[in-house]
């Protein structure tokens, strides 16, 4: 979450000529033995779950991790093989909870699971205000299965928490 204050911006590191941000490619992640090891079961066990003529990017993926190195262009794959494991229990499944460890850790470290860890930051950081004041009311309420909204007042701060399938995230913070 990028709070700009009134007046301020943000300025991107790099923009285009017509100032929109460059996207920039992700960094590979580099794997330990174990990770691959992760990687490369859950990867081939989508692969083995797919029609056939669909499995060759979970494939390439596997091959990837088997070398110790996930390239930025197997990015995508490797968070959609990383949260589809751990969500489905999959990877649970394939070595318990070790590799759920593994893959969850590999995860982290993908651009996917970097903005899931600062969005729960986020989201801790506005919560940090509450500390020591009293709660005055707590609901929770749902838009549609598997989208929510939280929403906490304490000592004249009404928060709205969104806790959705990509992560949570403030949706509102008043004061008064």
């Amino acid at each position: 979450m990028n709070d700009v204050g009134p007046g301020e911006a943000t300025s991107p590191a790099s923009a285009s000529p017509s100032g929109e941000p460059e996207p920039t490619s992700p960094d590979p992640v580099e794997l330990s033995d174990e990770e691959a090891g992760a990687v490369v079961a859950a990867a081939l066990a989508f692969a083995e779950a797919v029609p056939p003529g669909r499995d060759a990017p979970f494939r390439e993926l596997a091959a990837a991790a088997h070398g110790g190195v996930v390239p930025a262009e197997r990015m995508t794959d490797l968070e959609r093989i990383c949260v589809l494991a751990l969500e489905t229990g999959k990877a649970r499944r394939l070595g318990g909870a070790e590799t759920e460890r593994l893959l969850t850790v590999v995860y982290r470290r993908t651009p996917g699971g970097r903005e899931l860890t600062s969005s729960v930051a986020d989201v801790n950081r506005v919560l940090a205000r509450l500390t020591g004041r009293d709660l005055q009311s707590m609901r929770l309420s749902w838009r549609t299965p598997g989208r929510y909204a939280l929403s906490v007042s304490v000592g004249g701060v009404d928060i709205t928490l969104a806790l959705e399938p990509e992560g949570p995230r403030v949706q509102s913070v008043q004061t008064g």
